[in-house]
């Protein structure tokens, strides 16, 4: 009989009872937890912290009574707010893929997976890539949020017989109705700020079946935009895109997750907003075409859908020279704020007017996929 359970050595998750404790004590003696817990639980000791947790079944108990009071006192502390659009809309009995853009390495998938079990529709398994799960902390946290861990690296014929294994047990958690999915439209967040569909991660998920249309409407494909008024993380992916540019690569040093997983959740975010799109209807293309059908309907939903900021409008006029009034007190606590970064970057021994210019174009780049979107309708 076939397991519903991925082997450890081909992608790792969380299914049973057993398996949690491990991962959750493993979490708990990891430095990233260190962090995060003085921080997130501060009237708390830590060992009362710990002893909560031995009462919870599973991955569902931890996250809504340690990873939702956690993200809670996240957005109170760092954002103004967080309003949710569409999700009222979705039926509570049945089970999605929810394919996201991706700005923030925890906060995207939490949001969708706490949301998604404050409102009566269970939580979500997440897929993470195995980059992730080589820093101890991250790899525990990653699979205590309901990860799946998908493999990217190796020899071919290994990451296609491991993408096959976990497009199966993907589809088969929405077939039987065990959980819905949370999958990042690309392997890693956007560092410029465009949003696109990878067509790779609509071919694995195809890998469950023929890829036939059929196939593919039987995942219920519901695109999701996340955004966030001041991007998380901003002057670190604009240091990788600079020194990507200049070098041609980019390696990311030991600890780096870590830290910037713990900046994505420290750093100011302004408005946060979570807007729930409809489901993908599969109603033109022949079975040939259906991967690049699907890629351009997931990025017109997100590029419409996506909540324009002014800092997101202030960038953008900047960029194209339009009119916009720079000096009421938002816009100029704006461009504070970018002053300070390309003074972070520059301390980096990055030149000062590429780090504006690229990070103007992380805030200004959802604009420009909007207007794009507005005038072409797949």
């Amino acid at each position: 009989m076939p397991t519903n359970h991925l082997n450890a050595k081909i992608q790792r998750t969380v299914d049973t009872a057993s398996e949690f404790a491990t991962c959750r004590d493993q979490f708990f003696a990891s430095p990233l937890a260190d962090i995060i817990l003085p921080w997130c639980f501060p009237d708390l000791s830590r060992q009362a912290v710990v002893d909560q947790t031995h009462t919870f079944r599973g991955t569902e108990d931890f996250q809504f009574a340690y990873v939702n009071p956690m993200l809670q006192r996240i957005l109170r502390e760092t954002s103004q707010g967080l309003s949710i659009s569409g999700l009222d809309q979705l039926p509570t009995e049945r089970k999605f893929l929810f394919i996201t853009n991706h700005r923030c390495i925890v906060t995207d998938a939490a949001l969708v997976s706490l949301n998604l079990l404050s409102s009566g529709r269970g939580t979500c398994k997440v897929c993470v890539g195995e980059n992730l799960m080589t820093t101890p902390g991250v790899c525990e946290l990653m699979l205590l949020l309901n990860g799946v861990v998908i493999k990217r690296s190796g020899a071919p014929r290994d990451v296609y017989a491991d993408a096959r294994r976990a497009a199966a047990y993907l589809a088969r958690q929405i077939e039987e109705q065990r959980y819905s999915i949370w999958l990042s439209q690309s392997p890693g967040r956007t560092k410029d700020g465009n949003d696109h569909t990878d067509p790779a991660i609509i071919k694995m998920l195809g890998l469950a079946g023929a890829r036939t249309r059929a196939d593919f409407q039987k995942l219920h494909i519901v695109p999701v935009a996340i955004s966030y008024e001041f991007e998380p993380c901003a002057t670190h992916k604009v240091r990788e895109t600079l020194l990507r540019r200049e070098q041609g690569v980019y390696h990311k040093t030991a600890g780096e997750d870590v830290v910037q997983i713990r900046d994505s959740l420290l750093e100011d975010k302004g408005h946060v907003h979570l807007a729930f799109g409809k489901e993908i209807c599969l109603d033109g293309a022949p079975d040939g075409d259906v991967v690049q059908e699907i890629v351009d309907k997931i990025d017109a939903q997100i590029w419409r859908n996506y909540h324009l900021s002014d800092s997101n409008q202030i960038a953008h006029a900047l960029l194209t020279h339009g009119s916009w009034d720079l000096n009421t007190a938002y816009a100029q606590i704006f461009l504070n704020r970018i002053g300070q970064q390309v003074e972070q970057l520059n301390a980096m021994g990055l030149p000062s007017a590429p780090a504006r210019e690229a990070l103007l174009q992380l805030y200004a780049q959802p604009v420009f996929n909007a207007l794009l979107a507005a005038v072409s309708r797949p």
